[in-house]
């Protein structure tokens, strides 16, 4: 059997969850570029009192990794490099039609 892999990173940093966004803090990660009056009036969806809160990473990673699951994918390791998180994932590869006995005969006469 044949296999095909698929090998995915994600950078690891120490730190608590996201939290709420935040337009004061966000502009001035954008060192100022954007006031936060700007991006409460123009990102509303992002900065109301409603707005969603980000997803915890675990709940996100869970979401892709059930992704990669509805199309056959398997994760088989998981392995720490560096920063970086690796995941290795393998899949049966579709066999290839083998050409039928009658194909290499060639035509009847």
């Amino acid at each position: 059997m044949a296999w095909d892999y698929r090998v995915i990173h994600i950078n690891v940093e120490g730190g608590n969850p996201p939290g709420p966004p935040d337009p004061k803090a966000d502009s001035e990660r954008l060192g100022g570029a954007l006031s936060p009056q700007y991006l409460k009036r123009e990102f509303p969806q992002v900065y109301s009192a409603g707005a969603q809160r980000p997803r915890h990473p675990a709940e996100q990673l869970q979401f892709f990794l059930n992704a990669l699951g509805k199309e056959n994918w398997e994760m088989v390791e998981a392995a720490q490099v560096g920063p970086l998180l690796m995941f290795f994932f393998k899949r049966p590869r579709p066999e290839e039609p083998r050409p039928s006995d009658d194909a290499d005969q060639g035509p009847e006469s």
